[in-house]
């Protein structure tokens, strides 16, 4: 696989990751009750927590997945500011994931893929040379 390759596909799995968290404006559609136990039943916070931060919570997975729109455009033209905003938003979904399982399944499932891919963009074969 070459480094062009490499980087097209990390795009792809970030945009799909970011259209995922977009998804969740859909959810201002809904009942607060029915986001609330839905979103309960993946752990972390209480039906009631949830319910009373709502917009906040779907607001910040917008911007989430908004950043991770602009990374994969970046990363798609090849430019390493956005491999590296890429990376930094694998590394924090890969931490995050783990207090949000099972949703975090998904996080894990896009960005561990999207993060190797990304650092062979970045450093492609080379190989450490130690003295």
């Amino acid at each position: 696989m070459n480094r062009k390759l490499s980087a097209r596909i990390a795009s792809i799995l970030l945009i799909l990751h970011g259209i995922i968290e977009i998804a969740g404006l859909f959810a201002l559609n809904s009942s607060p009750q029915v986001f609330a136990q839905t979103m309960a039943s993946f752990g972390g916070l209480g039906k009631e927590q949830i319910a009373a931060n709502m917009v906040p919570i779907i607001m910040l997975g917008v911007f989430w997945g908004v950043t991770r729109l602009i990374a994969s455009w970046g990363i798609w033209s090849m430019n390493k500011w956005a491999i590296f905003l890429g990376c930094v938003l694998s590394i924090v979904s890969l931490i995050a994931a783990i207090l949000i399982i099972p949703a975090g399944v998904v996080d894990t499932l896009l960005g561990a893929p999207a993060l190797i891919l990304l650092l062979y963009t970045w450093f492609g074969n080379e190989k450490l040379e130690i003295k």
